[in-house]
Order: C-alpha cells, then sequence, then structure tokens
C-alpha cells in the first residue's frame, strides 16, 4: 500500500506534474507495482484500492491546495485512469462529508472543472446529481453554492438528453425524469407521477431549484405566482408523499421562503378540512364519474343535441352527507371564504389539476344549495357559469362546469326569482353562444343557455321577458315566447 508519509512528499514534489509523472512513480516496481496491479476497480479488498485508500486519507486533510493543485490534479487523474469508478465516489464522498472550505473549493473549481461529468452513463449520472444536491444543500460559500448548482443543472440537462434519446435503461423513476421547460410543466410532471417519484424527493427538489435559478426566479417571485402556488397548494394536500418532504428541501436550497407556509399564500385550514374528508378512493370515483359525464357530453355535441335535460337528483352520497354536516358546522364568514378560495384555484388551475378542484367545489356547491344562506347560493352559482368563459382555453374544464350545472339542477333552483344574476347570466352566455369560434364552447354555452332558458320556472321567464327580448337573439325569443304560449 502507498504509505500516508510518501504520498505527501510525493504531492509537495514540483516534478510530478503530469500523469505520466505519476505512473512512473507509482509503476516503478517495488513495493507499489504489486498493489497497484493488483485491485480491480470497485473489487479489492476492503472495496477500495491501496491507492485511493491512501488518497482519502491525505488529501483531505492537507493544509492548503493552492501550490498542490496542479500535482494533486495530476495524481487524481491518474487515479481515474486506473479506477474511475472509485475516484467518482471517493470525491463524491467528499462532497457530501462536510470537509474544509479549502478542500471543497479545490474540489468544485479545480477537480470539477476539469472533468466531464456530463458524458458517464445514467447510473453515474444519478449518483452525481445526488451528490451534488446534497453538496448544494451543505454549502455555505456563496460562490461555491453558485458553482454547484451549474453542475448540478449540467447534469440535470444530461440526463434529460439521456432519457430523450432513450439512453436511460434503469427503471428508478428518477432516471425516468424527462427534462422540462418550467417550473409549472416541472410541477405537474410531478403531481402526475408522484406516487412513482415519492423516494426521490431530494432529486426532485434539485431539479426544481435548477429550473427556477435558470430561469432567475427567486423564492419570492415563486410565491408570487398564482400559476405555481396553486400547483403547490394542491399538490400538498392531494399528493403529501413527495410534495411534503419536496417542499423541505426546496426551501432548504432557498428555493421557496420558509415563512410562505404558514403565510396567505397556502391554503387556509377550512380547505385543508375539506379535502381531508374525501380519501383516495372516493377521489378516484369522483372523478371516474366526472370523466364519464364528460364523454356523455362530448357524444351529444357530435351528434349535434339541441337540448340535454337536467338529470334527475340522486340519493346524496356518504361524502356528500360529510361535506354538507362540515359546511354546516363553519360560519357564513368562514363559508364565504372557502368559496372564495376554490374559485381563485378553479381560475388558476392548469388541466390536469382542474378536475380535483373542481371536484370539491362541485361538493360544496352541492351542499351550498341546501343551505337557507341565499346570498351565498347565488355566490357559487355565479362562480360556476363565470368558469364558462374564464376557462375557455380549457374545453374539458368548461364540459365538466356544464356537466355540474345539470347533474344539480342549477337551471330550476329557486335562486333565478328576482335576482340580478339571471339576466346577467343569460347576457353572458348569449354573447358566448353568437361570438364563440370554437364549435365546441359554442355548444357549451348555448347548451348552458337553454338550461336558464326552458328548464327555469316559467314565472322567471315571465318576469324578465322585456329584458331578455334586448339581449337574446330572435331565434332563440321566438323560442321562449312559445314557451310561454304567446
Amino acid at each position: 500500500m502507498v504509505r500516508k508519509q510518501r504520498l505527501l512528499r510525493l504531492l509537495l514534489s514540483e516534478k510530478l506534474e503530469t500523469v505520466e509523472a505519476w505512473a512512473a512513480i507509482l509503476e516503478d516496481g517495488g513495493e507499489y507495482e504489486v498493489t497497484i496491479g493488483a485491485a480491480v476497480d470497485g473489487q479489492e479488498g476492503g472495496g477500495r484500492a491501496p491507492l485511493i485508500r491512501s488518497i482519502n486519507e491525505v488529501v483531505p486533510h492537507l493544509p492548503g491546495y493552492t501550490m498542490v493543485s496542479t500535482s494533486l490534479k495530476a495524481l487524481m487523474s491518474y487515479a481515474v485512469e486506473k479506477y474511475p469508478r472509485q475516484v467518482n465516489q471517493l470525491v463524491q464522498e467528499w462532497l457530501r462529508g462536510g470537509h474544509s472550505v479549502y478542500l471543497r473549493r479545490w474540489i468544485i473549481r479545480d477537480w470539477l472543472k476539469c472533468r466531464s461529468l456530463t458524458s458517464v452513463d445514467s447510473v453515474e449520472l444519478l449518483q452525481w446529481r445526488h451528490a451534488l444536491f446534497v453538496a448544494t444543500i451543505n454549502e455555505t460559500a456563496k460562490a461555491l453554492k453558485w458553482a454547484l448548482l451549474g453542475y448540478l443543472n449540467a447534469v440535470d440537462e444530461a440526463i434529460g438528453d439521456q432519457f430523450e434519446d432513450g439512453k436511460v435503461t434503469t427503471r428508478t423513476p428518477d432516471a425516468a425524469m424527462p427534462s422540462m421547460k418550467s417550473v409549472e410543466e416541472l410541477l405537474g410532471f410531478y403531481f402526475l407521477h408522484a406516487e412513482q417519484l415519492a423516494s426521490c424527493s431530494l432529486l426532485c427538489a434539485a431539479k426544481l431549484h435548477a429550473l427556477a435559478v435558470r430561469d432567475q426566479r427567486s423564492s419570492v417571485k415563486l410565491v408570487e405566482d398564482d400559476e405555481v402556488l396553486v400547483r403547490l397548494r394542491w399538490s400538498l394536500m392531494l399528493k403529501p408523499m413527495l410534495f411534503k418532504p419536496l417542499l423541505q428541501h426546496a426551501i432548504a436550497l432557498k428555493t421557496m421562503p420558509g415563512k410562505a407556509t404558514a403565510s396567505q399564500y397556502w391554503s387556509s385550514e377550512e380547505l385543508e378540512r375539506l379535502v381531508g374528508l374525501v380519501d383516495i378512493t372516493d377521489r378516484m370515483t369522483f372523478l371516474d364519474e366526472m370523466h364519464a359525464r364528460r364523454d356523455e357530453l362530448e357524444c351529444a355535441f357530435k351528434s349535434g343535441v339541441e337540448h340535454i335535460y337536467s338529470s334527475t337528483s340522486k340519493e346524496r352520497s356518504a361524502v356528500e352527507a360529510a361535506v354538507a354536516e362540515y359546511l354546516g358546522s363553519l360560519s357564513d364568514e368562514k363559508r364565504l371564504l372557502l368559496v372564495k378560495e376554490l374559485e381563485r384555484d378553479l381560475d388558476e388551475a392548469p388541466p390536469h389539476l382542474f378536475p380535483y378542484v373542481f371536484m370539491f367545489f362541485g361538493l360544496v356547491l352541492s351542499a351550498t344549495l341546501l343551505l337557507p344562506d341565499q346570498d351565498l347560493v347565488v355566490e357559487a352559482v355565479s362562480i360556476l357559469f363565470a368558469l364558462l368563459y374564464r376557462r375557455t382555453h380549457d374545453a374539458n374544464s368548461c364540459l365538466d362546469a356544464f356537466s355540474l350545472l345539470l347533474r344539480l339542477q342549477v337551471g330550476s333552483n329557486v335562486i333565478w326569482h328576482d335576482n340580478a344574476l339571471y339576466l346577467q347570466a343569460i347576457e353572458s352566455l348569449s354573447e358566448q353562444a353568437t361570438l364563440q369560434v370554437e364549435p365546441k364552447l359554442k355548444w357549451v354555452a348555448r347548451m348552458a343557455l337553454h338550461q336558464l332558458l326552458f328548464e327555469c320556472d316559467v314565472q322567471v321567464l315571465q318576469h324578465n321577458t322585456p329584458n331578455l327580448s334586448k339581449l337574446l337573439p330572435r331565434c332563440t325569443m321566438r323560442l321562449v315566447s312559445m314557451r310561454l304560449g304567446n
């Protein structure tokens, strides 16, 4: 074995500044020839070759690295030629091990700078990503932290490239993480694959941090972005197995501010309790039912259906009863705030997340219709109709909103009697049915308009006829007149 004292003296020699010089000394017969040739990379005795063990015993404890940097790089390069995996593992161990700032500076600024981390295979890339992530979290020197983030981002991009090229063959979830263009896109990917990625929260947080740094989005900017916050809010509530540890790591990396977890940026206690009333099985049942109703409406659209009758109301499920009881236990102010909170997230939710948010809004609306608080009913119903024009960028969202309108028989609700919301909704839907160019959205608007005109109490039409004649096209007004028997 290369003795510690001998290796230290060799390092301090000004003559050993090339790989060839080290090879001549270490392989020139004697005590070193046998030990160097006897070990196989990663397989010798205690798991490391004698040379690697000696390097580990000497290098971290050097008093300085400036004077020996060239010689040390030559020694490490020689070791890489003999034992590449062992050297990588050793450097990764140093990065994770909390050594002196002098060693960390040499590794980050000298050694890693001359290494091509992105040219290794996918398994080694993942090992480097984990080591760099841990080192980045632990690093206290700002300049070194930024340098580590640069390496981390480069390794991340290399993993993404290998994934796209089909070179990543391992089945671990973190290896199958494609390259994402934005923080929002990445959070969506995490949500959809949360179960598979739950054991990789460290790596997920590293990727999130790398994207935020690349796009120059500070922690303050992120928590001021509604599109980011809605993803985090609902991911934390619905997929905590991944997102709770991910958020903790993101706070440690300063991707997200720690104080935000208890601020107005996150969900209220009332919303969290509401979400807690519906377990995963019930959520999947509700989502499947929503999807089935959406498919029925798709078929109706393709068939050119001109009117859809409200569905017969079915008996409330245990979950719906529990939500109704919970809503009844809240004060008027808390109920209104809960509805407003859902409205905020319904507006900002991306297409993959909207069905989850809307599912809870549907439960709240169903329970609200049974309450004596008519102001709250009007508020919730106005949100439902507003979705039909706020969500025109996502046709499925509009189909879901219309489906709920049918299921809860909103068109025949008593709130339309002597209420300004009726004419407001009629005007908005009439405009959409006239001006909308996307056929499916145009059809949804017309069908929703028909619900208010042909499913409501006749007295509502009689009371509003003068104003309706000003808002509706002649052909539609003619149908209204026919219903009134005129």
